[in-house]
């Protein structure tokens, strides 16, 4: 494998011998760790539209740049993720396709589970039609069909759809085929994307998110295989989706952008079920995207301009591109602290944007289909394009890249006549907004009266000390409870019991698994004692899963202080400090499952 130098990008030359040919999208490629060895790998589905045979597909895996292994795929994928949907160690992904109506999820390579989205109700009329067919003349049938066609065509269902298109020859044995079957509408899925359950970890649990075409957007818990959160894009006309981008976390608080076919733009929230119109174009969009850092979302559009919105709708900025986008691609370059948008237009030529600012480009042969950011083996800046007829190109980024922005050639571009292709557009010098000038005021206020300013910090830094200590103990009373309350956990419950006579006592904890079908994992136990009457020598304890039915038990080892003179317990020992506080923690929450108060008995003398 050679490389050579192109721009701030090594191009990786996979070689004329065997050249590999994949036929994809941006949405069916995706980059897993399948093997559980370290070493990611790239998974993507190779589409098949010849026209002499039947649309098929399969998915292909790659470890490096050769070709590791292929499985046959009953269908055409719309995405394909990968997502870990446990804690458990060592973690395994689990790729999840999404085909039709149904997600079809692999471990190891081999069929896990598969999941259909939940239909529709159908039009009354539509049920009211189907009841009448299989029992009336089929004189009758015409009449009762052309109650159908006044209804829109995207709200029947599809043997409904099937049975408007057919003869009058063929209606009456696909009724008797299908007069019992179910009238519901199901949707197809046009869209799929990974959320974070709650951690910002590298390998944390995901939900993933589905959107169908009948205007539904649904949060997939992949554990049980349960909808927690179900949405429309529209109230109030039929919105079908075409892409997605998520931010956030589903234990705080994520957000949903979703882009139609029209050219719609919507913002949908956990606390809302309807989604907000942020805006609308005149075109379709060819992508969309949710950036992460500044909370702003950028599309392309078949108008060939790049434009950034604020979530309210408000347009930031806009870039005239040279040819039509393809589609684009999130660069998080972590090491650097930025995010850059990489754009593919027509052509083969790939820009690469920081905001509104052209920072690097270069160009492939023909025009890009599909891109691919991310960790790739042992790398962890691989950037992986397929063209159009289904050449793959890899490149690194370089380590010593550093992207800048000419400021300066961007203000000389924008002033260039509008005739000429501008490289940057709409690069105008903004108004101070009004919030960096109650900046720069209150600096100056500072500087003259420095030490009332210093007086106020350190007034304003004890009190934020006070309000974390106080929300420490009210998270720690919120908890005191036998069985934990945290419904997106399996429930716990824990019993204590001590044994001893004194000064050394042996506290065994009992923990129990009162779901059914859940797995409790990743528990710690920590124990806190007043050091003036008890002494421990282990304090935490790391628990292995807890299965539902069985528990656990552990034990710990708890001395009491004796005075050393007398051998019986000190004089400031009482009811109240004679405790030990036990907490029941999940790791990666702060506040605990269980916090519980044990009484300790009182001590004998050592003599």
């Amino acid at each position: 494998m050679a490389t050579a130098l192109t721009s701030n990008w090594l191009h990786v030359d996979i070689g004329e011998e065997t050249p590999l040919l994949l036929s994809t999208l941006s949405s069916c490629m995706t980059l897993s760790d399948v093997q559980c060895d370290g070493y990611m790998r790239l998974l993507a589905a190779d589409i098949s539209l010849e026209e002499d045979d039947e649309p098929s597909a399969k998915l292909k895996v790659f470890r490096g740049l050769k070709l590791k292994q292929e499985q046959s795929l009953p269908g055409i994928p719309t995405a394909i993720e990968s997502l870990y949907i446990d804690e458990t160690e060592p973690k395994t992904p689990v790729i999840a396709v999404a085909i039709a109506e149904s997600v079809l999820f692999y471990r190891h390579m081999k069929p896990y589970f598969k999941y259909t989205v939940p239909a529709l109700d159908a039009e009354e009329l539509e049920l009211e039609v189907w009841r009448k067919l299989p029992v009336m003349k089929a004189e009758t049938h015409d009449e009762l069909l052309q109650l159908l066609k006044d209804v829109d065509h995207a709200k029947l269902s599809r043997k409904t759809q099937r049975l408007l298109q057919l003869s009058g020859e063929e209606r009456e044995s696909f009724i008797e085929t299908h007069k019992d079957s179910p009238v519901g509408r199901v949707g197809n899925i046009v869209a799929m994307c990974c959320l974070k359950r709650v951690s910002s970890s590298p390998n944390p649990p995901s939900h993933l998110v589905l959107a169908t075409d009948t205007g539904r957007v649904f949060v997939l818990e992949p554990q049980g295989f349960n909808l927690v959160y179900q949405a429309r894009t529209c109230s109030y006309e039929t919105a079908v989706p075409s892409l997605i981008s998520v931010h956030g976390t589903y234990e705080t608080d994520f957000c949903i952008v979703v882009g139609t076919r029209n050219g719609g733009v919507y913002l949908l929230r956990k606390a809302n079920n309807e989604g907000q119109e942020i805006l609308k174009m005149s075109t379709a969009l060819t992508g969309l995207l949710l950036l992460p850092v500044d909370q702003t979302i950028v599309v392309t559009t078949m108008e060939q301009r790049y434009l950034c919105y604020s979530k309210r709708g408000k347009l930031l900025y806009q870039v005239q591109l040279e040819a039509q986008p393809v589609c684009i691609l999130p660069l998080m370059l972590a090491h650097l602290g930025l995010t850059l948008v990489a754009v593919a237009l027509q052509g083969g030529v790939v820009k690469f944007f920081l905001q509104r600012y052209l920072v690097d480009e270069f160009v492939l042969p023909e025009t890009v289909a599909a891109m691919l950011y991310g960790r790739m083996g042992m790398e962890d800046h691989v950037l992986t394009l397929t063209t159009q007829s289904g050449e793959m190109f890899i490149k690194i980024l370089r380590r010593v890249t550093r992207f800048e922005t000419d400021v300066v050639a961007a203000a000389a571009a924008a002033n260039k006549s509008a005739t000429k292709s501008q490289r940057i557009a709409d690069v105008s010098i903004l108004d101070k907004p009004k919030k960096s000038s109650i900046f720069v005021e209150q600096a100056a206020r500072e500087k003259l009266k420095a030490k009332a300013s210093y007086g106020s910090f350190q007034v304003e830094l004890w009190r934020l000390r006070h309000t974390a200590a106080r929300a420490t103990i009210d998270a720690i009373n919120s908890s005191e409870s036998t069985i934990s309350g945290d419904l997106t956990h399996a429930p716990v419950k824990l019993s204590a019991e001590v044994c001893g006579s004194g000064p050394a006592f042996r506290l065994y904890l009992t923990v129990q698994n009162l779901s059914t079908f859940k797995m409790a994992s990743n528990l710690v136990v920590l124990l806190h004692a007043d050091r003036r009457h008890y002494t421990m020598s282990q304090s935490m304890a790391r628990l292995p899963s807890v299965l539902p039915g069985i528990p656990l038990r552990v034990d710990f080892e708890v001395m009491a202080v004796l005075d050393p003179l007398d051998k019986l317990p000190p004089g400031s020992l009482t009811p109240d400090n004679s405790q030990i506080r036990v907490m029941l923690l999940k790791t990666g929450q702060s506040k605990p499952l269980i916090a519980a108060a044990v009484a300790m008995p009182q001590s004998e003398a050592a003599f």
